[in-house]
């Protein structure tokens, strides 16, 4: 025991001197701060480093790297600053973690400066993990196209699960060459995520004819872009029947209890046929009304000659609604023994309607215009572009014309359609305040006659006829409808040459001149179109080097335009026109001349565009 003792006070004694002799390690200048470091990471991913090292002596060198369990460097870099600070960060992109396969490794920083050599800042070991392992990802009842028609819609579907928190989930369309043709990510921030809410951002119908590839990926805290589904599908083109009623343009507006008549009949000289809201529901109770205006707007187009069509105005979200509101059409139809020559429309736009999903919206859009074809009226649907595009089966209610508002230029529409709402803000005489604005394509009051359909019997009744006109695409011809005047007119046309090269009458419209010189058309020639009672248009015509207006070009014709180039006659407008016979904007000495070099050569002068 008394040895035990002694022992152990010798080597009390010996630890003091040690602790005497031996000096404390001296704190060193150099500091790191910020620093980041991975524990554990999935093969294949990345890792970004920061830091920032400084001393109070100026840094020689910052060695980064990682090493694998023997000791050797997988990569390593050297910075040599020569400052006093230095942002590790800056070299984060020469660090490449990714590249590392599965196993132990240490993350250091060694730094050197010009007091201390070899300084470790820091050692810290991590591990990198096969991405097999964490490969948790799982994606059940999906679905995908595999062939579609041009205009048609998908409605996607599938379920993404994970074993951990899922960061984003992607769908998105490709076309076979790699280009994106829509796309949406989401972030879940749960272990499970429904792909139908990324539905309504998947606008198939907006592909056209060729080749795609339907993809969705997912990422979650170990993993990157997963591709869970990838699917190559075709869409086809379109098949447009050719309708024999095409190929008219008439200008249509629709009014409601909003819109303010000031003169009936200046309304039906403006327009070829109206579309009268003949009711709506409301979007809050869905209570059904009769527009109150419509029965006297229906009376006065039709005193007007007007053909007539009506909307209703909808609120409905499920079949048992929309057919309670197509009975309601058919009952106010029914006691004002209505005769529609143009279709009764069901207008879709109410925000509950675009909530509902594409195969419950073209339900209710069914039963509307079943029930309405039922009763026996012509019918069709009023909607926005995008809500035919994106919110039905637009090609599952091809049995019946849609109506498209877009105001725009054009209609980019890529569906069939009967009618295009171009404006809502448009003006028509007749009318106080603004408008919509249509145009229509069809002759739906001689389709609906020879149906037999909206209060005719079949073969009731001549489509009714809409006197009209247009000009020939001629060469040189132009009609300007702000000055009125007609000019590119060769000398010496008859009228009756003149109608049949220029103008082509439709429906029994005729055409009058006056003015005219020896039967044929000179400059001052007045052309006014009429159809029916109503004139349609009036021009002035300009004869091309008629200046003085005797249908005859001569060198009179020059020498008024020498006067008025120096300013001793004065000319109008038609008669400044046909002056200009060079047609550079300038009446001068050339233009004189150009006129003698025609009379000169027998009216072979070089053609002027």
């Amino acid at each position: 025991m008394l040895m035990k003792k002694i022992g152990c006070a010798v080597i009390a004694v010996i630890m003091v001197i040690l602790c005497l002799t031996v000096p404390a390690l001296a704190e060193t200048d150099i500091k790191l701060t910020d620093e980041v470091y991975p524990v554990e990471i999935i093969e294949g991913n990345t890792f970004s480093v920061y830091g920032i090292v400084s001393s109070e002596n100026n840094i020689l060198a910052v060695t980064i790297g990682v090493y694998n369990a023997n000791g050797e460097a997988e990569f390593e870099y050297t910075g040599k600053p020569g400052e006093k600070e230095y942002n590790i960060h800056n070299i984060d992109y020469l660090l490449t973690f990714s590249k590392l396969k599965a196993g132990d490794y240490v993350y250091k920083i060694v730094v050197s400066d010009t007091k201390e050599s070899n300084v470790e800042m820091l050692k810290k070991e991590f591990t990198v993990v096969s991405k097999d392992h964490y490969n948790t990802f799982r994606l059940t009842d999906a679905n995908y196209p595999t062939e579609m028609t041009e205009g048609q819609t998908f409605s996607i579907k599938g379920t993404v699960t994970s074993d951990y928190v899922i960061t984003s989930v992607t769908c998105s369309v490709k076309s076979a060459g790699g280009t994106v043709q829509f796309t949406k990510t989401t972030n879940p921030a749960s272990e499970s995520y429904s792909v139908a809410g990324l539905d309504r951002y998947m606008t198939f119908s907006k592909l056209k004819p060729g080749e795609y590839v339907y993809r969705i990926t997912a990422s979650d805290k170990y993993n990157t872009n997963v591709v869970l589904l990838e699917k190559s599908f075709v869409v086809n083109a379109l098949d447009r029947p050719e309708d024999d009623y095409d190929g008219i343009k008439w200008d249509v507006i629709d009014i409601s209890v909003w819109n303010e008549i000031t003169s009936w009949s200046k309304i039906a000289d403006s327009v070829d046929a109206i579309i009268l809201r003949i009711g709506s529901s409301s979007t809050a109770n869905k209570a059904m009304r009769e527009d109150k205006k419509f029965a006297s707007n229906y009376e006065n187009a039709k005193a007007n000659g007007l053909p007539v069509g009506c909307y209703y105005f909808s609120a409905a979200t499920t079949v048992q609604e929309s057919v309670k509101e197509a009975e309601l059409v058919l009952e106010i139809l029914k006691k004002y023994d209505c005769k529609m020559e143009m279709p009764v429309y069901y207008d879709m736009e109410t925000d509950a309607q675009v909530n509902l999903s594409q195969s419950a919206a073209t339900a209710v859009a069914r039963a509307f215009c079943e029930t309405i074809e039922e009763g026996g009226y012509y019918t069709g649907i009023y909607c926005n572009k995008f809500f035919a595009r994106d919110e039905l089966y637009a090609h599952q209610l091809a049995d019946y014309h849609f109506w498209i508002a877009q105001y725009a230029n054009k209609c980019t529409y890529d569906g069939p359609y009967g009618m295009w709402q171009y404006s809502e803000t448009g003006s028509v005489p007749g009318l106080k305040g603004d408008v919509d604005l249509d145009y229509c394509y069809y002759d739906y009051p001689q389709i609906i006659k020879n149906l037999g359909m909206s209060g005719y019997d079949k073969g009731e009744d001549k489509p009714i006829a809409k006197p009209s006109f247009e000009f020939k695409e001629i060469d040189g011809f132009t009609f300007n409808d702000d000055s009125s005047i007609i000019y590119g007119i060769e000398s010496q046309m008859t009228t009756q040459d003149f109608t049949e090269k220029y103008i082509e009458l439709k429906d029994g419209a005729t055409v009058n001149y006056t003015t005219t010189v020896g039967g044929c058309i000179a400059t001052g020639t007045k052309v006014q179109i009429v159809g029916g009672d109503k004139i349609l248009a009036e021009y002035v015509i300009s004869v091309n080097r008629d200046t003085d207006m005797n249908s005859v070009i001569n060198s009179s014709d020059a020498l008024l335009v020498l006067q008025y180039s120096v300013g001793s006659k004065s000319l109008g407008p038609a008669r400044r026109l046909s002056a200009d016979s060079t047609r550079d904007g300038k009446i001068n000495s050339s233009d004189a001349l150009e006129i003698l070099t025609y009379v000169v050569s027998g009216a072979k002068a070089i053609q002027v565009d």
